[in-house]
């Protein structure tokens, strides 16, 4: 590889890196019971996560993922 392109490389590797250090706070759309489970849906910043709780839990509004 040539060294312009391994400094590419590491320029983007690093980049990648460091965004995923960052957490993203999910806000809370919807839930639902499946078994003794509580699914709860977020989104965050256009993206759909889920979060499991046990059935007797609250989903909290927001959470950091």
């Amino acid at each position: 590889m040539k060294s312009v392109q391994k400094i590419m490389l590491i320029l983007t590797l690093t980049i990648s890196m460091s965004l995923s250090l960052y957490a993203t706070t999910g806000f809370l759309v919807s839930e639902k019971m499946s078994g003794m489970n509580r699914i709860c849906f977020y989104d965050a910043l256009g993206s759909i996560y889920t979060l499991n709780v046990k059935s007797y839990e609250l989903c909290p509004l927001t959470y950091e993922f």
